[in-house]
């Protein structure tokens, strides 16, 4: 994330069983999307997926189009992907319906994402762990959010592997409000590009801390790096903008015996490991902590596809 490096973004995170989304298709004379989710996308992100399936659809010549309904807990702009999941299932459900045969380097293509970081675009397909190594300096387009860069070229994947299923929590501060796209831009304006220093530290923690202990299973050394990570200057910026709330979170979830926490994305929702017992009473006590709990495990196989014969 600073300026004349040989690579700009990349990344690492895992996928979780929950909270999920569930689309359906059918056949319609026009695209269409309704979001029928407790928390749904905003009406420009709406129009920006209807927009990205025309494009598609004209590229492709396709015969017909389809007319999605979106259900399911996974809320938007809490920094869980949900974006990026949703356009690639959008995508896929519409080669689906055509009939098209197709790979998902094809969808990720026709999708536009993965241009900031490869997290998103792998887990959707293959869950697990992921890191990748961002993209070449001179093909990336500036520092943004995903949301504002149509990726030209894909980042370079380094690994993808299990999770172990360790136990996990997310925790969604009731007093944090979610970001939009244009306050994700504007943070990115605000905040990007950050000292060579702070990149390295970073960077360091990332290889070094996380990759290395999910490749060696290490829980201990896992939920140590996990902590780590979240000194560093680019998670720090991103959790100030929340002030007071989400570090009284975070404080709650390690006093009540989390062995880490760290902030998913550009957040507000935090995820948390814990052993069994200590997750249920974190669980039992979400009214007082004023945050949404939920008690999940990593998800380690990606999206289901069901066909159904009209």
């Amino acid at each position: 994330m600073h300026e004349g490096g040989p690579r700009r973004n990349g990344g690492l995170g895992f996928s979780i069983a929950a909270p999920s989304a569930v689309l359906s298709f059918e056949p319609s004379d026009d695209f269409s999307l309704i979001d029928n989710r407790k928390v749904p996308m905003g009406e420009p992100e709406r129009q920006a997926v209807l927009a990205r399936l025309r494009l598609v659809s004209g590229r492709l010549s396709f015969r017909s189009n389809v007319a999605i309904t979106l259900e399911g807990d996974m809320p938007t702009h809490f920094g869980m992907g949900s974006g990026t999941a949703i356009r690639l299932a959008c995508l896929e459900g519409a080669f689906l319906s055509e009939g098209l045969t197709y790979t998902s380097a094809d969808v990720v293509v026709a999708s536009g994402r993965g241009g900031t970081s490869g997290v998103g675009i792998s887990t959707y397909f293959s869950g697990g762990f992921v890191f990748d190594l961002g993209i070449a300096s001179e093909k990336a387009a500036g520092f943004h959010p995903s949301s504002k860069v149509d990726a030209m070229s894909l980042p370079l994947l380094l690994t993808q592997t299990v999770l172990p299923r360790w136990p996990l929590g997310i925790c969604i501060p009731r007093a944090c409000k979610p970001k939009s796209q244009a306050e994700e831009i504007e943070f990115f304006a605000r905040s990007a590009p950050i000292d060579a220093y702070s990149s390295y530290e970073a960077a360091y923690a990332s290889v070094f801390g996380v990759l290395t202990s999910v490749l060696e299973q290490d829980y201990e050394a896992f939920t140590s790096a996990i902590n780590d990570m979240q000194g560093a200057k680019w998670k720090r910026l991103e959790a100030e903008q929340y002030g007071s709330a989400l570090e009284r979170a975070r404080s709650s979830l390690r006093r009540l015996g989390a062995d880490c926490v760290g902030m998913s994305s550009l957040g507000p929702a935090l995820y948390f490991f814990a052993p069994d017992e200590r997750l249920q009473e974190i669980n039992d006590l979400q009214a007082e902590l004023d945050c949404e709990v939920l008690l999940t495990t990593p998800n380690n196989f990606g999206r289901k596809v069901v066909e159904h014969q009209c």
